[in-house]
């Protein structure tokens, strides 16, 4: 009787978790995506916003470093206008170089890449 409680409780407790991991992309923001370092320099900032603004939004690298070769998924909050689909994209190298990428349309990008 009680390993048949225990296969249950854990079929149950399996469930769940299918549940859970199946139900996350679901609740995906459209604009979230993939950002890619395929240049020789780590990157030490990387900030996104909306091209309509004139200032950046907060660093969304938040202390980490992104090495040549690596990527980074990049969420939008919950609190992110949902209608808003064109944004900029600035990258700070370590020894202070610059990447821009200009109105990139989000809503239809999954990756973006810079070299």
């Amino acid at each position: 009787m009680r390993k048949l409680f225990t296969l249950t409780a854990l079929a149950l407790v399996a469930g769940l978790a299918f549940l859970a991991i199946g139900t996350r992309s679901t609740f995906a923001d459209q604009r979230d995506f993939r950002l890619h370092n395929a240049s020789y320099v780590p990157i030490v900032h990387i900030y996104v916003s909306p091209s309509d603004t004139d200032a950046w939004e907060n660093d969304v690298l938040d202390g980490d470093v992104l090495f040549p070769g690596q990527y980074t998924n990049i969420s939008f909050g919950r609190y992110a206008d949902p209608g808003e689909c064109i944004f900029d994209i600035r990258v700070d190298g370590i020894d202070g170089e610059q990447g821009f990428l200009w109105g990139v349309n989000l809503c239809q990008v999954t990756d973006v890449t810079f070299h």
